[in-house]
């Protein structure tokens, strides 16, 4: 479905990603795995074309995406949730999410809203209220109840559980699996390993730019040195 091969990003002389290369198919969640700095934001950043690579090709359903807009991406139904949540603090729930629909001209705009009402139901009730005086657990649903309203094939989710309490990431990965479920293939940055690998069919390791490890949950559960740098055992 998604696919990046040998794929190269600077930040000027700075060499952020060096040849990764990697695949989501369809129904899967990937994990991005890495510490600080590794290159799973840049990944990701990369992938929404929001920095340009500066060699390798990426693929969509067999369309290269190398060369398109961001703008593009999001039509090709790639979507990105980005870290920090990113929304729009002074306009209201309701505002916030309807910006997540800029794209999809139908007129079920409102439809669209109440299905991201299944994974988010608080939201419902805070539709009025300004998204700044929403709680970091608040935000984090209403950042990807807006990236939903664009309808994503693929949704790229970068930091779901940074700076949340532990009952509120344990919430947001069962709602990250129920959007699985339904149909939407998953691309996650996440430090929290142990996390990540529970809900991924595969996962990646990034070091310095470079996939340094991969393997399906079991495989990396069972790999010492990811239990030793990743899962704390």
């Amino acid at each position: 479905m998604l696919s990046l091969s040998d794929v190269h990003v600077n930040y000027g002389h700075v060499s952020a990603l060096k040849g990764i290369s990697l695949k989501v198919e369809a129904g899967q969640i990937v994990s991005l795995l890495g510490a600080n700095g590794a290159g799973k934001s840049t990944t990701l950043k990369m992938i929404s074309r929001m920095v340009k690579s500066k060699k390798g090709s990426y693929e969509m359903e067999g369309k290269s995406m190398i060369k398109e807009l961001p703008s593009s991406i999001v039509k090709q139904g790639i979507i990105h949730c980005p870290e920090n949540r990113r929304v729009f603090p002074l306009f209201s729930v309701e505002e916030n999410l309807i910006i997540g629909a800029y794209n999809n001209r139908s007129k079920l705009v409102k439809e669209e809203m109440e299905n991201v009402f299944r994974y988010f139901p608080l939201l419902k009730d805070r539709l009025k209220q300004k998204a700044g005086t929403l709680s970091g657990g608040e935000q984090q649903m209403l950042a990807i109840g807006r990236a939903l309203m664009g309808k994503p094939k693929v949704l790229l989710l970068d930091e779901p559980s940074l700076g949340l309490a532990p009952k509120i990431v344990k919430e947001i990965f069962s709602i990250i699996k129920d959007i699985n479920k339904d149909g939407t293939s998953i691309l996650i940055v996440e430090q929290n390993a142990y996390k990540a690998i529970g809900i991924s069919d595969y996962s990646y390791v990034l070091e310095n730019g470079s996939i340094a490890l991969q393997g399906t949950p079991e495989e990396l559960k069972n790999n010492d040195e990811v239990r030793r740098l990743y899962l704390g055992g």
